[in-house]
């Protein structure tokens, strides 16, 4: 049984044999009768020059290694740079409402103090109750200390 299979291995060898011997085939540059550039692996002229094919470079581990640090770094540093805009967009934000609040609360104040009457409802919707003049001051002043702190 062993023997059986001995012409096939012999083909196989022989067949990457041939191919092995065809990857170094030379290449070969000339220019036929009609003035076009030619390459083949068998010259047909005369003035055909040979051409060394150079090897693709092997590329050092070291080398690779080193890039794919720097990316993994690049990569660590554009997260950080997300995360760094990502927090500014928050705090702009929160600037905003609170500029809002601000302007809001000064909208109230002014409303209060221009005021002649500041009115708040009562059981009675036909006669809502009027603030007394120490309830409107004691509002004022708590608006006006929430624009100082906040604003």
């Amino acid at each position: 049984m062993i023997y059986r299979d001995a012409p096939n291995k012999f083909l196989i060898i022989i067949f990457f044999l041939f191919c092995l011997s065809n990857a170094n085939a030379e290449v070969y540059k000339w220019i036929d009768e009609n003035g076009k550039v030619v390459y083949g692996d068998k010259p047909t002229s005369s003035d055909a020059e040979q051409i060394k094919i150079k090897k693709t470079p092997v590329q050092d581990p070291l080398v690779q290694e080193r890039y794919e640090k720097q990316n993994k770094l690049l990569d660590i540093m554009k997260q950080e740079r997300d995360e760094k805009n990502a927090l500014k967009k928050e705090e702009k934000k929160k600037k905003d409402e609170q500029n809002k609040m601000c302007a809001d609360a000064r909208k109230e104040l002014k409303k209060i103090k221009e005021a002649r009457y500041l009115y708040e409802d009562s059981d009675d919707p036909n006669n809502p109750r009027i603030w007394t003049d120490e309830e409107r001051k004691a509002t004022e002043i708590e608006f006006e200390n929430y624009i100082k702190k906040n604003c």
